[in-house]
């Protein structure tokens, strides 16, 4: 007869072990400083989706409209999938949300109804301004309110310097996958 007791001594055991390296790894600064920046994300992302003006568009469809925006209104997903960081499964999923909502259409490209381009309409342009331009300002407010202008420039600095390098980061992971 197997011994439950025991096995739950050991997966306590297990847990305080674990513990105690968590805690003991937390005291290194570039981890410390990881965990810190992953929990106020989590906090901001959870913030963000307390105060979303527009409920009906997620923020991943937002995030697809904006891209839409900035790439003269038309992408393929493909194009999305890479903007956005998402698996192309994912961004189809979104996209069939958005065209439901009438906030994009599916194009076809040339004769191969495979190959798709997805264009940002009027109802969707409309709504990505009317909930993200006064929301943003007033949001960016809340967040940073505690923030000085020098430190802020110091933050918004090293943020970029960390976008940039995880972008290579990745990179380098796809180049060494692809071979």
């Amino acid at each position: 007869m197997y011994n439950f007791r025991k096995m739950n001594n050991k997966f306590k055991e297990d847990i305080e072990s674990m513990a105690i390296e968590i805690r003991a790894q937390a005291r290194n600064m570039k981890v410390d400083t990881f965990l810190a920046y992953l929990y106020t994300s989590d906090v901001i992302n959870k913030y963000l989706d307390m105060v979303s003006a527009d409920k009906t568009v997620s923020r991943a469809g937002f995030n697809i409209l904006h891209n839409l925006i900035l790439n003269d209104g038309t992408m393929t997903p493909t194009e999305i999938s890479k903007k956005t960081f998402r698996s192309k499964y994912s961004v189809t999923s979104v996209i069939d949300t958005l065209e439901k909502q009438g906030l994009v259409k599916r194009l076809p490209i040339g004769e191969d109804r495979r190959n798709r381009k997805i264009n940002i309409t009027r109802k969707g342009l409309d709504v990505v301004e009317k909930a993200t331009i006064d929301s943003r300002m007033r949001i960016s407010q809340d967040i940073f309110h505690t923030i000085d202008g020098e430190r802020l420039e110091e933050l918004n600095s090293i943020l970029k310097d960390i976008r940039k390098h995880v972008l290579g980061l990745m990179d380098k992971l796809r180049r060494s996958n692809d071979t």
